[in-house]
């Protein structure tokens, strides 16, 4: 609840709407958690009743009478060696902690001495390897921008023609680098038949590749990988961005900590770094003159660019359900401005919505359509899009769309709106013009690299300047005058996994 102290009559109606739908949101919580407790509570008495019945079937049977006086027995020697046969069993870790102590993840180093050792890494082939780190990807295999762009990039290097062998690898915590075979396998629909993982041979000549975004894994292991380098190996790294430093206000504060830690890290361990666009390359050079980490040769920086094909391209069993494919097809019918990006405070939500409803107090019939996860600082604006009385009718949420949902979306709605404050490259954009979804963004020098003359821009960061934007956008729409985003340059994830092999493995000069 809010810790404003004000009378009612001095706050706005939408913070009383925040005050409101937070308390319905506690109400909805409180009574899944009775409705959690009683179906736990009726399992207990339901196992209860059953151990009952089985104690008295116990007692009634013929063994239980013939074996008491050999359990008296054992009582009597269990009090004379000073141990009960419940103390030995209170000795026994329970099942479950057993298996804790011998699972790959756990970060316990005594527990994992006990551990069966992982096979070593077969180097018979005598090819030099690329590894290629996804650990964020392979522990928690998630669904966001950043980890779409690992999965891809890493489906396109496992099938791009090189003379490395490309391995992905991941480092649970507190344990090594180890080969992703098994999340390989997966990757490639391999499903029955998993590979055991490996532990890394590295030899001279072999490039270990930070494609994922792990900075806590790259912080515990940077020892580990400034060793590599000194054997021979080049180590290179993917920025997506460095907002973190220029705007940390959009992020908890524990990000803004740990993303400059494995920045250092970085200038003091790697080769290069491989931006995702030009002006991401142009933050990070400034970003890393003001941390001016001392190197015995400059840092190599380059860009690449990111793939607008989505797996659903590919994945011919991808499917939306029914009941989406229904809500997705009403969108045809109407002007539907399509987000798509994880909550957010930089992502312009919160002023995309307030515009929203200012066009619709005014009678317009446009739909707004949101496709992402909730995610940090953004609770008060989830709440008032979950309870917001056009939820359902003129405003939309697809919470965590998988590719094929957001295919028809892109394929459906009118317009990709991108009212981003700050982005590495705009994924969205280049996925848009794939389908020919023209697209009105923020003027941002990274929206203008990549989209140029194909995208409507607008500037300003409240509802009133985004509104009147929105409706000229319609206006230029209904006379056929807006940007043809279709005959916006783009790549497939291909292409873009060989611009960054071109960069990693030429070992390019800033």
């Amino acid at each position: 609840m809010s810790d404003d102290s004000r009378p009612l009559s001095e706050k706005s109606r939408q913070e009383l709407l925040d005050e409101i739908y937070l308390l319905r949101d506690v109400a909805g919580e409180r009574g899944q958690q009775v409705q959690e407790r009683d179906q736990l509570i009726s399992e207990r008495d339901e196992a209860l009743a059953s151990l009952q019945c089985q104690l008295e079937l116990i007692l009634r049977s013929r063994s239980w009478r013939m074996t008491a006086p050999l359990r008296w027995v054992l009582r009597r020697m269990g009090r004379v060696r000073g141990m009960t046969a419940e103390a030995a069993f209170a000795e026994v870790p329970p099942a479950a902690e057993m298996r804790r102590s011998e699972s790959p993840r756990d970060s316990d180093s005594t527990s994992s001495r006990f551990m069966a050792p992982i096979p070593a890494e077969d180097r018979s082939d005598g090819k030099p390897r690329l590894y290629v780190d996804i650990t964020e990807l392979a522990l928690r295999e998630g669904r966001t921008g950043v980890q779409r762009v690992t999965r891809e990039i890493l489906r396109a290097l496992l099938d791009a023609p090189t003379g490395y062998q490309v391995q992905a690898v991941y480092a649970p915590l507190g344990q090594p680098y180890r080969l992703a075979n098994s999340f390989t396998s997966k990757l490639h629909g391999d499903s029955g038949q998993l590979s055991p993982d490996a532990s890394m041979v590295v030899q001279s000549g072999d490039v270990f590749l930070g494609l994922d975004h792990s900075m806590h894994t790259t912080a515990e292991h940077a020892a580990d990988l400034a060793n590599l380098r000194a054997r021979g190996v080049r180590i290179w790294f993917v920025c997506n961005d460095v907002l973190p430093l220029s705007h940390p206000e959009w992020f908890p504060p524990e990000v803004h900590v740990a993303f400059k830690a494995w920045l250092e890290i970085i200038a003091h361990v790697a080769d290069g770094v491989a931006c995702i666009s030009l002006a991401t390359q142009s933050e990070l050079r400034q970003q890393l003159s003001r941390l001016d980490v001392p190197r015995d040769k400059p840092l190599a920086l380059a860009h690449f660019y990111l793939g607008a094909d989505l797996a659903a391209d590919r994945d011919n069993a991808a499917t939306v359900l029914p009941e989406q494919a229904s809500l997705i097809e009403r969108l045809r019918k109407v002007n539907s401005f399509l987000m798509v990006g994880t909550l957010e405070p930089r992502k312009g939500h919160a002023q995309a919505l307030q515009a929203f409803e200012s066009l619709w107090a005014g009678g317009s019939e446009v739909v707004l359509v949101i496709a992402g996860f909730p995610g940090w600082m953004t609770d008060v604006l989830a709440r008032r899009i979950r309870h917001h009385d056009e939820l359902g009718k003129r405003l939309f949420w697809f919470m965590g769309p998988d590719d094929a949902v957001l295919d028809r979306l892109y394929a459906t709605c009118t317009v990709l709106l991108a009212p981003s404050e700050g982005e590495g490259f705009g994924l969205p954009l280049v996925e848009a013009a794939r389908h020919g979804l023209p697209i009105l963004c923020r003027d941002l020098p990274v929206f203008r690299e990549v989209a140029g003359e194909h995208a409507t821009y607008f500037s300003g960061h409240d509802s009133v300047s985004l509104a009147a934007a929105i409706r000229d956008w319609l206006a230029a729409h209904q006379h056929g005058t807006t940007p043809r985003s279709v005959e916006m340059p783009r790549l497939t994830w291909a292409q873009s996994a060989q611009q960054l092999l071109g960069a990693v493995l030429a070992d390019g000069t800033a």
